[in-house]
């Protein structure tokens, strides 16, 4: 069997391929368009290729198969060779990915499949809205603060409405600066109402997601897109597994005698973390009691808010898992015991 390296590029990639023995057979670059592809990987037997996880490589690793071939997708974090070289260019990391490939060095990761992958692409949506709108709220209240003015403090979605009751203390001409920044907000507002709306009209055909919404703190959307992000609970040995994997985990440093632990390692899906943390805030400041939030608000007293907003959001990614592994739903009394 031959095996293949192919680094990844934005309009073309570079691969080798190599034999049993680690030599080099073929290596050369190819455009990324899919007529391209066929035409170079169509024809030749079947082989193993790997492909570094980046933008394009789940699309790549679809077409690759739809070839015949057992296309696989690497964390680009456990190919530390080639991060480190000293000489570094795409032909020699084709050739190195391919090396590692033939000698089983390589950790793959989970593809979902096309459907699944669109599926997931309202969440990032709603994500870029999300901080489009927070740049441009933080850029009025910088210029609004820079003239001695104010802004009351609100949510986000009453933003607008709070520029308009401190109009009058505007110097001259300000407001006019103001009005485009304010009507895009207004714009966000909409645009981001339109993916909740769909998120949570998905979400109530969905058993599971009611399901994961009987935990505290717990909406639609952090339900759907920690569904969207685990996939199956299976996956997992332990609610550790799911923690570490979601990188709400510290880093640890052990060396001889020396043991040091770090902030946490920030691994896996950005977007759900963020939302465990969103969900973690949201218990802490609710007065439903559980022995969760009681946990958590001792750890707060001991460590300060932040760590323990973090610890939380661990502790809620392992009891939605075991939500979902045993089809349960959430019991506070037995909160602890994850």
């Amino acid at each position: 069997m031959k095996y293949c390296g192919l680094d990844l590029g934005r309009k073309s990639s570079h691969f080798c391929i190599v034999d049993e023995e680690r030599h080099v057979v073929l290596e050369g670059k190819v455009s990324n368009r899919p007529k391209t592809l066929k035409t170079k990987f169509g024809k030749l037997e079947k082989m193993k290729i790997v492909v570094e996880a980046s933008n394009k490589s789940f699309w790549m690793a679809d077409q690759l198969k739809a070839m015949g071939h057992e296309a696989v997708v690497v964390d680009p974090g456990r190919t530390k060779a080639i991060g480190a070289a000293r000489i570094k260019h795409d032909r020699l990391d084709a050739r190195i990915l391919a090396q590692l490939c033939q000698a089983g060095l390589l950790a793959e990761v989970d593809q979902p499949d096309q459907q699944v992958r669109i599926s997931r692409m309202v969440f990032t949506a709603r994500d870029s809205l999300v901080r489009s709108r927070t740049r441009l709220v933080n850029t009025v209240r910088s210029m609004a603060d820079s003239e001695g003015v104010e802004i009351p403090h609100c949510s986000t979605r009453r933003f607008v409405e709070a520029v308009c009751v401190v109009v009058d203390e505007l110097p001259a001409g300000m407001d006019e600066l103001l009005d485009p920044l304010c009507l895009a907000i207004e714009e966000l507002n909409k645009q981001i109402e339109i993916c909740d709306q769909k998120i949570r009209k998905e979400a109530e055909q969905d058993e599971l997601i009611c399901l994961l919404q009987t935990c505290p703190g717990v909406g639609p959307i952090v339900a759907a897109g920690f569904a969207q992000a685990i996939r199956d609970p299976k996956r997992f040995p332990n609610g550790r597994a799911v923690g570490a994997y979601l990188g709400l985990v510290p880093s640890l440093y052990a060396s001889g005698k020396m043991s040091m632990k770090g902030r946490i390692t920030k691994c896996g899906n950005r977007h759900v973390r963020w939302l465990l943390t969103i969900a973690a805030n949201a218990m802490l400041l609710s007065k439903e009691d559980s022995a969760l939030r009681r946990w958590a608000m001792t750890l707060k007293e001991r460590v300060g808010p932040k760590k323990a907003k973090v610890a939380l959001a661990r502790k809620l990614s392992m009891v939605l898992w075991a939500m979902w592994r045993d089809n349960r739903p959430y019991e506070a009394r037995l909160a602890a015991a994850a």
